[in-house]
């Protein structure tokens, strides 16, 4: 269990998306960490949530009573088992809040078993047509594109009443949440930072209630008596002091994930690039902040390479993650070039918007720096849509300053990757 030592707010009040900085003190704990490393936290469901659909499955007298799980002797089921994640003996209210994700998108296999419970024909013919072939439109409109959980379609399904055992059957285990480390530890043993957006999901389409993302609103409210915001709203500036004396530790479950690759490269001189928009900053704080710990260490005759990072938010004075720190990572030489974009903010037309568009601008240097000088490109931040426009914008980059083929721009693309200099640390 690691200590929280602190919860930052990172972004003005009026900003589109809240950020929160957390320290966590590691000092008794086993976890020893890299810059650049990711780790899990294991986060419970919401109590909220979880009592309404205990309610809505009309066991709330029922729920802290502890039960036994076992195999039906006659099941015809091949590969019969009670599900490993589920304590046994264990009371159903500790099942939907620490081992079962009640905010999966129900699955088709889902549906067809909720069928033979429903009552009402005309919900029965509705669940009919979710799951199946010729209903695949609507179940990708309706239930995997909303985000609707197993209370929503419930809730929607009244005369629908599945038995507890179907439910712990098919639900799937609740993830532990993958986060960045924000920090080095070699400039701060026995601490490790990470920052995340809090997740708002709006009532609607579905979603019966105004829901928080499980991990992020529970890290939101179980921090918030050790909360502070920046003075004044000026991001980066200067930060209330708040004293823990007296108040209760807030301790949370964590864990490193293996595999890690997301590193600085073993020799500092070697050129890096970062592109990390929002909080896809993280890890490259901790790199930073590692280069810092270096060139404080370095040896006469040693250099650090240079190091350019691309960072995008909506608005400079709103949602500017680390802006002081960055900024004093530039001024040191730290970082060799600070290339912020913001896509919200009145701007000249040609400025930047997005980090693409930032490195657009700089092609001719940027490729220079990957081409002839071996610089190893890190991406950090969202899989879907910004992984995927970084990589379209160095193909158009290459086919600019290169001349390559959209064909050929690729395959160097693919060989960065196969020889590990293009590493992405993203997510869905």
């Amino acid at each position: 269990m690691a200590t929280v030592v602190s919860a930052t707010r990172l972004t003005r009040d009026d900003a589109i998306k809240t950020a929160l900085d957390i320290e966590l003190d590691i000092t008794d704990t086993r976890v020893n960490y890299e810059a650049g490393d990711s780790f899990g936290v294991v986060c419970p469901n919401g109590g909220i949530e979880v009592q309404q659909l205990i309610k809505r499955l009309n066991f709330l007298d029922k729920a802290d009573q502890p039960f036994l799980m076992s195999v039906t002797e006659c099941t015809k089921k091949k590969n019969a088992h009670i599900p490993d994640f589920i304590p046994n003996p264990c009371t159903i209210r500790h099942a939907f809040r620490t081992c079962i994700d009640i905010r999966a998108a129900p699955k088709k296999a889902f549906l067809r078993t909720l069928v033979e419970y429903t009552e009402k024909q005309s919900e029965k013919r509705r669940l009919q047509e979710l799951c199946s072939r010729q209903g695949t439109e609507d179940y990708a409109k309706y239930i995997r594109e909303t985000g609707v959980t197993l209370l929503d379609i419930l809730s929607a399904f009244p005369s629908c009443h599945p038995p507890l055992e179907r439910l712990f059957e098919l639900l799937p285990r609740l993830q532990p949440r993958p986060f960045s480390a924000a920090s080095s530890p070699q400039l701060n043993p026995g601490k490790l930072h990470f920052v995340f957006n809090i997740v708002e999901i709006p009532k609607g389409e579905g979603r019966i209630t105004d829901r928080r993302g499980v991990c992020t609103g529970w890290l939101d409210e179980i921090t918030g008596c050790l909360q502070h915001s920046l003075i004044n709203n000026c991001l980066g500036i200067a930060l209330k002091n708040v004293s823990l004396v007296d108040k209760p530790k807030t301790q949370i479950p964590i864990f490193m994930r293996t595999s890690q690759h997301f590193r600085l490269p073993a020799d500092p001189s070697v050129p890096i690039v970062m592109i990390g928009p929002g909080t896809g900053v993280a890890p490259f704080i901790g790199f930073l902040q590692h280069r810092l710990h270096l060139k404080q260490a370095l040896t006469e005759g040693c250099e650090l390479g240079p190091a350019w990072l691309f960072f995008g938010c909506r608005h400079k004075d709103r949602d500017y993650l680390y802006r002081q720190q960055l900024e004093e990572f530039r001024s040191s030489q730290v970082l060799s070039k600070l290339l912020v974009s913001f896509s919200r903010d009145s701007q000249p037309t040609l400025a930047p918007h997005y980090v693409q568009d930032n490195m657009k601008l700089h092609a001719t240097e940027l490729v220079q720096l990957i081409t002839e000088q071996g610089a190893i490109v890190y991406v950090c931040g969202d899989a879907k849509n910004m992984a995927r426009n970084v990589n379209d914008a160095f193909i158009d980059i290459l086919n600019q300053e290169k001349g390559m083929t959209v064909e050929d721009a690729r395959a160097y693309m693919m060989t960065l990757r196969l020889h590990k200099r293009y590493l992405e640390d993203v997510w869905t």
